[in-house]
């Protein structure tokens, strides 16, 4: 015997209206807190606390805040920031492409990571995961002959 269709539509939804509220309780919280950061320059300060980290993914310390915006707040607006800073001071084409690459690798890292919390995953180990990750696809990447061949070229 079959539960009957209102009984299972209202379970669906139900459920859908109850996983938006839990996201909508992490999400709003988490942009306000960026949005924070931003007003402040926080963002600029913990770039410039990590410098080291641009070493280590072959790209110039001008391009970590891009990498640090994304981090936070994902792909939309890590490239917008990292657009209005290619207008004003253009990066070269090896660090717009290792930017991708870490881009794509690691977005949207916090909200992400509590996103997931929220459906049960363990936010440790999905936050480390793809930090790691991302550093070491980055990594590598920025060492292929094809990223050295870009070298210091600056992008239009």
């Amino acid at each position: 015997m079959s539960a009957p269709w209102d009984a299972i539509f209202h379970e669906i939804w139900t459920g859908c209206l109850m996983t938006a509220l839990n996201l909508f309780k992490i999400v709003i919280p988490l942009m306000v807190i960026i949005e924070i950061l931003l007003s402040y320059k926080l963002i600029e300060k913990m770039a410039a606390g990590i410098g080291f980290f641009a070493r280590i993914l072959g790209i110039g310390k001008d391009a970590l805040l891009p990498l640090l915006v994304a981090l936070f707040m994902g792909v939309s607006y890590g490239a917008g920031a990292l657009m209005e800073i290619n207008r004003r001071t253009p990066f070269s084409k090896k660090d717009l492409a290792l930017m991708a690459v870490f881009i794509y690798c690691c977005h949207g890292v916090i909200e992400t990571t509590f996103i997931f919390y929220a459906v049960g995953a363990s936010p440790l180990f999905v936050c480390v995961f793809r930090l790691v990750f991302a550093v070491l696809i980055t990594a590598v990447a920025a060492r292929l002959p094809l990223m050295r061949s870009l070298g210091e070229k600056k992008a239009s």
